[in-house]
């Protein structure tokens, strides 16, 4: 057998109970429409938000709007260094005639003015020095020794740069003598250069007629020897 109620039971319902049952329903539809009123308003506001929020986040954060302080001042004031190598001043080179092995440091007597002056009036002539005098043609040369104060050898150079004489310890004269008393001394062989160096040198180094000579330092190039 099994367990259960006895027969159904069907039940009449009044039709004024009917109608206060369904107007019972109409509050539940109201709280639905508000429901869906105030989420749209709310995602209606939310689309406005993400709208204008655009603008707010179109420059990065952290990005600077303006320059740090200090940084204009820095680029500004910047010295570039230069790449130029400081200008050396050129070494003056001394005038040098060269006899044999012997070196002599010289001034130069290459016009009339310099070559008339020559070495009068001097008191002393250093040790390794002279006057070199250039001439434009080879010639018998005559000198003298006019106001000089002290003795030279005069060493006579040819045009293919030899010594072809040697007037050796030449006496300065009394600065009472005449100039058509002066002694007047000439080489062998025609001369275009004379070189004039202190009394006695000449014997003392050992410099003598056939040493080539040649022109240094500054005369290099210049004068043909």
């Amino acid at each position: 057998m099994t367990f259960g109620l006895p027969g159904p039971i069907i039940r009449r319902i009044p039709n004024e109970n009917l109608g206060m049952k369904l107007e019972r329903h109409h509050p539940v539809k109201l709280l639905t429409r508000a429901r869906n009123l105030i989420l749209a308003v709310a995602a209606g506001l939310l689309a406005v938000t993400i709208g204008c929020g655009s603008d707010a986040t179109s420059v990065p954060v952290g990005f600077p709007s303006e320059i740090p302080p200090g940084t204009q001042d820095a680029v500004s004031t910047a010295v570039p260094t230069s790449s130029e190598t400081p200008t050396k001043r050129p070494v003056v080179q001394r005038p040098i005639a060269q006899v044999g092995d012997l070196e002599f440091l010289v001034e130069l007597a290459a016009d009339p003015k310099k070559r008339i002056k020559g070495l009068s009036g001097r008191p002393f002539l250093e040790a390794g020095t002279g006057m070199l005098f250039v001439f434009e043609d080879p010639e018998r040369l005559r000198f003298w020794m006019r106001g000089m104060e002290i003795s030279l050898d005069i060493v006579w150079i040819s045009s293919d740069c030899r010594v072809v004489d040697v007037s050796e310890d030449v006496p300065f004269p009394d600065p009472d003598t005449p100039s058509d008393e002066l002694p007047r001394y000439s080489p062998e062989s025609p001369a275009q250069y004379v070189l004039e160096i202190n009394g006695g040198e000449a014997a003392e180094l050992g410099l003598g007629i056939g040493d080539t000579v040649e022109f240094l330092g500054g005369l290099a190039g210049t004068y043909g020897c």
